[in-house]
């Protein structure tokens, strides 16, 4: 009997293994029920969904493509290691700095696309830690380790470096002011925080080391409201810090402590289109909520590995959808919810 072609044994023997992967590694159930606060009190917060790779989009492969990577081999697809900051733009784009990594991921919900951002002419990025985009889809990457803030264009081409010799000791967060088409950048080892223009030119800068008001002691994160409030978080201060769009300050609230309203190791601020004031602990695993008076609202999550538990979170960000982006850092992943308003009456 005549041997069959060979390419005829290709598909079947690539369905059978196939079918095998797929009966090994069932779909995991997405949890679809967490509110926070827990009942009687009516929900403020849902849990919407993770992000920790590609397929956390909903794109599905070829069968084709599978089976070629099953027989052949593939590279892992890329996963979020590190993840620090996070920012969305609203419309269904969301970018995490990765410092694992050393990449910027960008997860593009309403397309089901991704890419990665992570070379420029002089070499590639070694320790992203903030990330925020300007009206212009413009991309700003604030490097810890290259000291500076890196510029790139909407398909990723590199436009340009601000900061120069000096400006920092330790460039952390950073945060954009669309009105005023201001970047905010914190100096966490100067313990200050510096205002240049879009095109890079340095503006000002404020605040100095020390315990007093419109001082800071190791600030990390930053954010901007939408009348141009500047919120800081000052870490090892133990506090969040407001000041109006010129640095002066306004006020300031939080205490170190181990009780919810106070902070061990507050990390990354936003601030909501409602002005709640959303705070990372990253010490306590939970993000904490105030009024603009700095008076706590609720806290949620918790330390753990499951859905709406965190292990050392770092950055956060809320978008004019009132989704909110937490870096949930040694879980790999960042996790989004949402605020779902206040009570109708």
């Amino acid at each position: 009997m005549r041997e069959p072609p060979r390419y005829f044994l290709f598909p079947a023997f690539a369905l059978t293994l196939l079918m095998l992967g797929a009966c090994a590694a069932p779909q995991v159930q997405r949890r679809t029920d967490l509110f926070w606060p827990l009942p009687p009190d009516p929900p403020k917060i849902s849990y919407v969904m993770s992000l920790s790779e590609p397929k956390d989009l909903g794109t599905k492969k070829g069968f084709f493509r599978r089976a070629s990577e099953f027989l052949f081999g593939n590279e892992e697809p890329p996963r979020l290691i590190q993840p620090h900051a996070v920012y969305s733009d609203g419309e269904g784009k969301v970018y995490i700095t990765d410092t694992g990594l050393q990449v910027v991921h960008i997860f593009d919900l309403t397309k089901k696309t991704y890419r990665q951002v992570f070379r420029f002419p002089f070499g590639r990025l070694l320790s992203p830690v903030g990330v925020a985009v300007d009206r212009e889809n413009r991309l700003y990457v604030s490097d810890s380790e290259i000291n500076r803030i890196l510029v790139f264009d909407r398909r990723g081409k590199f436009l340009r470096v601000i900061g120069q010799t000096g400006d920092f000791v330790r460039v952390a967060g950073i945060a954009l002011d669309p009105r005023k088409k201001l970047l905010y950048a914190v100096d966490s080892g100067g313990h200050k925080v510096l205002a240049f223009e879009l095109e890079g030119q340095k503006k000002f800068e404020f605040g100095e080391r020390g315990g007093a008001e419109g001082q800071f002691n190791f600030p990390t994160h930053i954010a901007v409201d939408e009348k141009g409030q500047i919120y800081v978080a000052d870490s090892l201060n133990f506090r969040i810090q407001i000041f109006n769009d010129e640095g002066r300050f306004v006020s300031k609230f939080g205490r170190v402590g181990n009780t919810v309203g106070s902070f061990s190791k507050p990390k990354g601020v936003t601030v909501d289109q409602e002005g709640h004031i959303y705070v990372v602990d990253g010490l306590y695993d939970t993000v904490q909520v105030f009024n603009p008076q700095g008076e706590l609202l609720m806290h949620f999550g918790s330390s753990g590995i499951q859905e709406g538990n965190f292990w050392l979170p770092t950055g956060i960000f809320g978008d004019s959808q009132h989704r909110i982006y937490v870096a949930d850092t040694y879980n790999h992943r960042v996790q989004v919810f949402e605020y779902l308003g206040e009570e109708k009456k």
